[in-house]
């Protein structure tokens, strides 16, 4: 080689050359080749994925069983866990009550029942009998006499007007809602009796299971409230043991064991229902279709049982008509059924968004573009936290090999969320969904890499160009 000319070596270029361009040639022919021959080839690839089939098929079978036990017990758990809180939280009872206070129907139905209960204690009629024959003379005024007959009547309902315009004054006043609310406090504490079988309270329910509601406390309340508003009869209104019936229970004591067992368990089945739903995913082969299914029936049950509720309130308010207004009953159904109506947007809500989510991790075309963009977006954040110094150094390789990190974060924040938003609202379910999105939406962040770690990493892992041919040393 070193003997060789400036033009040898010119002439042994231009054959390095030639071979070059004949290898690239000859590797271009292959690829075209193995392109055309690949479906011949890949005809029998599927066999490796039927050699096993049960394994996969098992962990999809059982996958399936436990999210739909899970979308199954979910609603059980909700009744459970509602009834327990409200049989035994006295705050949440009374906030859920307390409101009716302000509602006109509730009003109105309680100056009713109020009115004709001290019209019945007082007899009214008999009162102003006595009243006329005490102040009228037969024998010095004859006619006045036999016109009490006719003025006896009038004199009555004029009481009773009376009676119902300062009923009607006192519980459309602010002070109402005060007492209202003390009554709703002293009557939990019969609410819990009437569970436990003990029927003495303001709230009753005896063994042929009517349940019935005794208006004594709440006219206790309202007498000095009456005398301040000038009706200073209202002193002389004796002790009152009226009741209304509510409903009419059959099966009482049935129904008693079954409220004890939703009590014991209430605070279990919710989780319980969760955790089925979240390992149906977990053990599932394909956990995008399994997020996909447990969606669509959270998404179903969620829909069907609202549907039942908004239902149910016109067949209860037809069932008590004969008792209570329908108005009213419709009012005290919807204060009842508020908290629960709330939990099942809730269950469309995580339905609408697994089922996004499993598409979004599906292996389409769109949610392979889907995951492009948020991983851009993604990528974007990250690089803005490490050019301000918002994210440590460290923090973004830890989290990226330890990714399950992400469940125990989104656990607690779950459950922050379920102990300070309650009690639950439309409103309150929609900021957690977008809470919860934001803290994944964080995790993600704060483990990415950013545009500047990629770029370097890219660079490092790009292979070197290949050197171009020196020109030959005109020395030579």
């Amino acid at each position: 080689m070193a003997g060789m000319t400036k033009a040898q070596l010119e002439a042994r270029l231009l054959e390095l050359e030639a071979e070059n361009t004949r290898l690239q040639e000859a590797i271009e022919e292959n690829t075209r080749l193995r392109a055309t021959l690949a479906p011949v080839d890949a005809a029998p690839a599927p066999a490796p994925a039927a050699a096993q089939p049960r394994p996969a098929r098992g962990r999809a079978f059982l996958g399936i069983v436990l999210i739909v036990l899970g979308a199954l017990v979910a609603p059980l758990g909700t009744v459970a866990a509602y009834a327990s809180r409200m049989a035994t939280d006295t705050d949440v009872f009374v906030n859920t009550l307390a409101p009716l206070a302000d509602d006109p129907d509730v009003q109105a139905f309680v100056v009713d029942e109020t009115t004709a209960a001290i019209d019945q204690a007082l007899d009214t009629d008999a009162l102003v009998a006595d009243l006329l024959a005490s102040v009228i003379d037969e024998d010095s005024t004859p006619r006045l006499a036999n016109a009490s007959e006719v003025l006896g009547p009038l004199l009555a309902d004029q009481a009773r007007v009376a009676i119902r315009s300062a009923l009607t004054q006192v519980v459309g006043a602010d002070a109402f809602a005060t007492v209202w609310r003390e009554a709703l406090t002293l009557a939990h504490g019969q609410l819990v009796g009437v569970l436990s079988a003990d029927a003495d309270g303001a709230i009753a329910v005896d063994e042929a299971g009517v349940v019935q509601l005794q208006l004594q406390p709440i006219i206790e309340q309202l007498r000095p409230a009456l005398v301040e508003a000038g009706f200073t009869l209202a002193d002389s209104i004796p002790d009152v043991d009226v009741n209304v019936t509510l409903a009419e229970v059959p099966k009482v004591a049935q129904a008693r064991l079954g409220y004890s067992i939703l009590h014991t368990v209430g605070t279990v089945l919710p989780w319980i229902a969760l955790a089925l739903i979240a390992a149906g995913i977990l053990v599932h082969p394909r956990r995008p279709r399994a997020s996909i299914v447990a969606g669509a029936l959270l998404l179903i049950v969620g829909v069907v049982l609202a549907l039942v509720v908004a239902t149910a309130g016109d067949i209860v308010a037809a069932g008590l008509a004969t008792e209570v207004p329908t108005a009213a009953t419709a009012a005290i159904y919807g204060a009842l059924t508020a908290e629960p109506g709330a939990v099942l947007i809730a269950y469309i809500v995580a339905g609408a968004v697994a089922i996004v989510t499993g598409l979004a991790l599906g292996g389409s075309r769109p949610a392979a573009t889907a995951r492009g963009l948020g991983g851009t977006y993604v990528t974007r954040g990250a690089t803005a936290l490490d050019a301000h110094g918002w994210r440590p150094s460290a923090l973004g390789g830890l989290l990226r090999r330890q990714g399950w990190l992400l469940w125990p974060w989104l656990a607690i924040v779950f459950l922050l969320l379920f102990a300070t938003l309650r009690p639950f609202t439309p409103t309150g379910v929609v900021v957690g969904v977008v809470i919860l999105g934001l803290a994944g939406a964080a995790f993600a962040v704060l483990r990415a890499e950013g545009d500047d770690a990629a770029a370097d990493d890219a660079v490092v892992a790009a292979p070197e160009p290949a050197p171009a041919p020196e020109e030959p040393s005109p020395t030579i």
